[in-house]
This record gives structure tokens, sequence and C-alpha cells, in this order.
């Protein structure tokens, strides 16, 4: 049996020790079994899979209707997990991540933080995110030209989210606005960046970046603090 749910590839081990696994794909050596919450059932490894360079188009069934959103860019275990909302219709077309007006001057504030580099290319910026070790995923997987997801909606994600996040093991995850981090936490956050005290996701402490429409002041603190972080992490 082999299921590819958000960048994890399932491989079930048989009575012989040997792991099996559909596909071309050559088994692996059997790595130490990871348990998540009962899922996947025991007896069933993780491999956490790489995204490749982009485009990053996907499809996903909504009410039993195909939908082409953006697939998921896992991060490497201890680095950094970028939410967003959800991705906008620009972005689905062109196959890469926040390439509307602000989604684009999101990968301009993570190059000021030095998490990109100086020479990313702003279309295809998610792929150096990538490169770097980060990933990044959105709360709502459904596609919209606009914030207008109702709160019930938004909230049907935080599940799924939890979950990616319990099998990536991100060092951290960092919220890209701050009502994706509210509908996460399930109440008002006072914290306009930074770390987001009393919020953990799967034991993964969380963060925020400053507002789209923040003061200069404001925005050069809070990307000095996420420089810092991504300092931290294990190296």
């Amino acid at each position: 049996m082999e299921v590819i749910l958000a960048g994890v590839r399932n491989r079930t081990i048989d009575g012989a020790g040997q792991s099996t696994a559909s596909g071309d794909l050559a088994a692996p050596p059997c790595p130490t079994l990871v348990r998540m919450n009962g899922h996947p059932p025991v007896g069933t490894e993780i491999e956490i899979e790489r995204p490749v360079a982009g485009p990053h188009r996907a499809t996903i069934e909504v009410d039993g209707q195909a939908v082409e959103t953006l697939a998921d860019l896992p991060p490497l275990r201890d680095r950094l997990l970028f939410v967003g909302l959800n991705p906008s219709p620009i972005s689905v077309t062109a196959g890469h991540y926040h390439q509307g007006k602000l989604g684009q001057a999101f990968w301009r504030r993570l190059i000021k933080a030095t998490i990109l580099p100086a020479d990313t290319p702003i279309d295809a910026a998610d792929d150096a995110l990538v490169a770097a070790g980060h990933g990044i995923t959105d709360l709502l997987k459904t596609p919209t030209a606009r914030d207008d997801a109702s709160d019930g909606t938004l909230t049907a994600g935080v599940g799924p989210l939890w979950q990616k996040i319990a099998i990536w093991r991100p060092a951290a995850v960092v919220f890209v606005y701050k009502r994706a981090a509210e509908i996460a936490a399930g109440r008002r956050l006072d914290e306009t960046w930074g770390q987001l005290h009393g919020v953990a996701l799967a034991g993964r402490p969380c963060f925020l970046m400053p507002g789209p429409y923040a003061p200069r002041a404001e925005v050069d603190e809070g990307l000095n603090f996420l420089r810092n972080l991504a300092a931290s992490l294990p190296r």
C-alpha cells in the first residue's frame, strides 16, 4: 500500500521486513517508524518527499468538484513552515505561491530578512524557499480572489494544518497573515508580529509576520526578528 498525503509517502513493511511500494520507485532501507496520533497504521514508515522545482499546481476535490490549487511544499525538519490564508487565482495560474501584489511583497520581505538570497526571482521564489530547506502551505487550499472565506470555512483547515505540522515537524510555524494565525489559535491575538505567546500547533511554536500595511518601523523590527529566528535554527 502507498499513500501520498501532504508530501508524505507511506510504505508498508511486509512480514520479511521489506519495504514495499507501488510504482517504479526503489524501496529504500527501512528507517525508524514514526507514529502520529494513530495515523498512519502501525507498521508504516514515514518518508517526507522533497518538492521539485515548480510549477506547483495540484488538483484537489472540494464538494465533489475538481479544484486546481497549489501543492503543499513541506519543509525539512527543524526549518520554518510559512502558512498563508489561501492561494489566489493568479498564483495558481502561475504555479507558484504568492504571485499577487501583496504576495510578491511577502517574498521581498523574506529576501530582506535574508531567509532567501538577494538574487531570488520573485516569480519562482517558492523554489528558492524549498532550496533553503523551508516550506509553505495555506490554511485553506481553495483559491479565492479575495480574503472572503468565512471563519467557519477557514477553521475547517486547522485540523489538516495541525496534521501536516505533526508529520513535517518544522522548527517553527510562521503565519503570513494575522487572520490565519487567529483562526489557528482560536482567539484574538494582541501581537502584531513576532512570537505568539501561548500558541503552538502540534508542539511547534508559532510566529507572525508584520501585516502587509504595517508601518515601516514595525516591518523592520519584525523582519529583524525573523532574521534572528532563522539564524537560531540548528545547523
